[in-house]
């Protein structure tokens, strides 16, 4: 698939140029990181202790039949230990996030920029995309199966917008005040914290103090995850909540006086960096004097 270059990972062109022209994100684990690998490694192991051991092998078609009938009894059908849910109908809710991706040959990929209010020209139509997300500066990536335009921003492959594919041109498509987006911003964080009572008192407390803002601050923290591990993210929600400002740009600040300031610089605008980099000096003076 690719090579890791001393962690600078490099794949192969037609999967790199797959994944920018289907639009998905590639998370790539260390080897040997339990934390990362873990709960993949485990569902290996799973398999093949519970399933795989003793049975006798008469065949593929068979053995494929027997574990999907296995995997509906046991691993789909039973209550989790860590969620106490079944993860079949767990999964029925999620489906409801899943979007039909065409097949590679059917789908374009244009790049392309928008301006300070967040607004994209395509096709002689104007896109509203949530400007609070990434910097005016940056490019995003517009996929367009003839029916959706899909927006990306281009150095993550996070889905930012989607709107109907017209023939009209001259419009102006503005996004929805409370978007499935901002929606999907606040589950995914839940469901990232699901098993951390501290980080959902963090939220609640979040919502109290920013009621207005407490969506940006969702997709704040979502975008976040995927760049800095549980570990970092729950050692600045301690913090935020013994000094009583549970906010993204708290919580943002203190992890990069903690562990470093350049991860920042990968998913911030240059002004909000320097903005949070200022903070993140004066939570240095507060806890190191």
């Amino acid at each position: 698939m690719g090579s890791e270059n001393l962690g600078n990972i490099i794949f192969v062109p037609a999967f790199e140029e797959y994944v920018k022209r289907i639009g998905y994100s590639v998370s790539l684990c260390r080897p040997r990181d339990p934390q990362s690998k873990g709960k993949v490694e485990e569902v290996i192991g799973y398999v093949k202790q519970s399933f795989l051991e003793g049975r006798v092998y008469t065949g593929i078609d068979s053995l494929n039949s027997a574990a999907l009938a296995w995997l509906d009894r046991e691993g789909n059908g039973r209550v989790h230990t860590v969620t106490r849910k079944v993860p079949r109908e767990m999964f029925i809710e999620e489906q409801k996030q899943l979007f039909h991706v065409k097949p590679y040959s059917e789908v374009s990929s244009t790049v392309a920029s928008f301006d300070s209010n967040g607004v994209v020209s395509y096709k002689g139509n104007r896109y509203q995309i949530d400007v609070g997300v990434m910097d005016a500066h940056q490019r995003i990536r517009i996929e367009d199966d003839g029916k959706i335009l899909l927006f990306y921003d281009t150095d993550t492959n996070e889905l930012l917008a989607k709107y109907p594919v017209t023939e009209d041109t001259g419009q102006i498509f503005k996004a929805e005040e409370k978007n499935n987006r901002n929606r999907v911003s606040h589950a995914l964080i839940k469901q990232y914290f699901a098993e951390h009572e501290i980080a959902q008192e963090f939220i609640r407390r979040m919502e109290q103090e920013q009621p207005k803002y407490f969506n940006s601050h969702c997709i704040r923290l979502n975008r976040m995850t995927k760049f800095y591990s549980m570990e970092q993210m729950l050692d600045g929600v301690r913090y935020c909540i013994e000094t009583e400002r549970c906010n993204a740009y708290e919580l943002l600040a203190y992890i990069m006086y903690k562990h470093g300031e350049q991860i920042a610089k990968k998913f911030l605008p240059n002004q909000q960096y320097f903005n949070h980099l200022t903070r993140s000096k004066e939570i240095r003076r507060e806890i190191d004097g």
